[in-house]
């Protein structure tokens, strides 16, 4: 089995992917936020983020996920939503391993984002129009880093759609 990164927008499901792919394969699997923890002081990642700001917590990341990433052989990681930001996590991904990112639809994500209230991402004014900009932004940059593309659509049944991302690992040699 290869290093596999799962990559993607904020909630499309990427860690929930990687654990259930994961456990259909009995794979290693780990999240890069929950590496990052024991890096950032007794501080959650928001907290992190909003002492320190957004270049200080990259930095933790990339060092977090070279860190799981070169000590492993094998595993299936789910990257953060804001991975595609990190310019230097972008470029060691390209020898790291295999990226895949799980791409939704925009409008199938506004939703699920906003279920909980506007998180502090997007402009409490207009969140439509801010989440539509860093998607944007955000998916031409998965675009571009990765090996793989699976078009997932709509949230639908887990499993089912695990079982695609598996089949599509297979076809692609990433997985026997």
């Amino acid at each position: 089995m290869a290093k596999i990164f799962f990559a993607g927008i904020k909630h499309s499901g990427k860690t929930r992917m990687a654990k259930l792919v994961s456990d259909m394969i009995a794979a290693e699997c780990s999240d890069a936020d929950a590496l990052a923890l024991p890096l950032l002081g007794g501080l959650t990642v928001r907290e992190f983020y909003r002492e320190y700001g957004k270049n200080a917590f990259m930095e933790k990341e990339y060092e977090a996920v070279r860190n799981y990433a070169d000590s492993h052989s094998s595993f299936i990681l789910s990257l953060g939503g804001g991975a595609s930001d990190n310019a230097r996590l972008r470029d060691y991904l390209k020898t790291a391993g295999k990226v895949v990112y799980l791409r939704r639809n925009e409008e199938d994500m506004l939703p699920v984002i906003l279920k909980d209230g506007i998180p502090p991402f997007l402009d409490k004014d207009d969140p439509a129009l801010s989440f539509h900009k860093l998607y944007m932004e955000r998916d031409r940059k998965y675009l571009d880093m990765a090996d793989l593309v699976l078009e997932l659509g709509p949230y639908g049944d887990k499993e089912e759609t695990a079982e695609r991302i598996l089949e599509a690992l297979k076809e692609n040699g990433y997985v026997k």
